[in-house]
């Protein structure tokens, strides 16, 4: 992933796997969202991690994973900043996003 394929948030930036340097990107890119579409954007890369988290979530939880409370935390975690985005508090959900990069493994 280069740093150019994330500095453009005029568009959407296809989200294909929940790591710290995702998230953190995503972070990024939230804390610097200003105009509606920025918004939009924004939630549609939020959506894409929760669902790569709640996969993982599910996963965890019907193996009865040793780390199972701790993806379900991290889950909660990103709809939580999901839930700021259309509000237009995008400095905290990036400061959760970053927060929750300690949930990862």
């Amino acid at each position: 992933m280069s740093a150019d394929s994330t500095s453009n948030t005029d568009d959407i930036w296809p989200v294909e796997e929940l790591t710290a340097e995702v998230m953190r990107k995503i972070a990024d890119r939230i804390a610097v969202a200003g105009s509606f579409a920025d918004l939009i954007y924004r939630e549609s890369e939020i959506d894409a991690l929760w669902s790569l988290a709640d996969i993982e979530a599910r996963d965890a939880k019907a193996n009865g994973a040793a780390d199972a409370d701790r993806k379900a935390e991290l889950l909660s975690k990103i709809g939580e900043a999901h839930d700021l985005i259309p509000e237009g508090q995008c400095a905290e959900a990036a400061e959760i996003i970053r927060k929750a990069v300690a949930l990862l493994p």
